[in-house]
């Protein structure tokens, strides 16, 4: 049988990296992997991760998912070269502390391009291949935050927000009428590069505030940080269950990828106010 054909975003670091060197060594199941990135100056790390696999069953290739000239160049070479691409993993994206009002809209607009648009970007490049072989599957990456706004990331929390929307209204036609599998992956807390980058400088995230924004913000950080260090999960326990859900003969819409994070989305759907969420600050 042949390997399936593996698209993934976002590979330079962090669950996009894991993901592509678990898909390219695993054994059981084969799959060739196209992990691509924005900035090829940045694939030494995913080098050195694929050892063997490098130019195998594991391809570098660029691809900011921006600029559409680069998605439709990898996609049209997977297709001349393998003949179909069984799946997608949208993962590319960045976060950033938001207080509420301080952002540029340039800003939140480039946050909301990659994050969403460059979901809907390449999920539309496949989307011909995968309709015309009638099969595929399709794994958004989220966050916790793409289902409950999480105070001081608007913009992310919003560009979150509009991939699991975007997700839930197209997921039911594309299973019924093509047989392609959508699936949402919501991590909580990841012990990544990105991860590193927010917790460094809390005081300089903030410096842009308002003096009671800033102290708000403050406060949170300080509180959250143990919760945080309790339930944190690696890149790699992400991979593993990305691995799962591919290889699921029903796969379900959504993931949370712990047992912290199911219990903080279940909060929130099980109250349809959700006025939970406003005390937030108090807890």
């Amino acid at each position: 049988m042949a390997p399936k054909v593996v698209l993934i975003t976002g590979c330079s670091s962090g669950i996009g990296l894991a993901t592509a060197v678990c898909l390219a060594k695993e054994k059981q199941h084969e799959f060739k992997v196209y992990a691509t990135m924005r900035n090829l100056g940045s694939m030494s790390r995913l080098e050195v991760a694929a050892r063997n696999a490098l130019d195998k069953t594991l391809f570098i290739r660029k691809l900011d998912v921006t600029k559409e000239d680069t998605i439709s160049s990898v996609v049209d070479e997977i297709l001349r070269e393998n003949g179909r691409i069984d799946v997608l993993i949208n993962n590319a994206g960045y976060s950033g502390v938001d207080g509420n009002d301080e952002w540029p809209i340039e800003r939140c607009q480039a946050m909301m391009d990659t994050n969403y648009w460059g979901v809907v970007r390449t999920t539309r490049a496949v989307l011909p291949a995968m309709k015309k072989q009638k099969s595929g599957r399709i794994l958004n990456v989220t966050s916790v935050a793409g289902i409950i706004g999480t105070p001081f990331y608007a913009t992310y929390a919003s560009s979150k927000f509009a991939v699991e929307g975007f997700t839930e209204s197209i997921a039911p036609v594309l299973r019924d009428a093509y047989n392609i599998r959508m699936s949402i992956i919501q991590p909580g807390p990841v012990r990544t590069e990105l991860m590193v980058k927010i917790r460094a400088d809390p005081e300089g995230d903030a410096k842009d505030f308002d003096s009671v924004t800033r102290d708000m913000y403050l406060a949170r950080r300080k509180q959250l940080r143990p919760l945080m260090d309790q339930v944190e999960q690696t890149a790699e326990d992400i991979a593993k269950l990305h691995l799962e859900v591919i290889l699921s003969e029903n796969p379900h819409l959504r993931y949370q990828t712990s047992e912290a994070t199911t219990q903080f989305v279940a909060a929130k759907l099980k109250d349809p106010t959700t006025d939970a969420l406003l005390n937030v600050l108090k807890q």
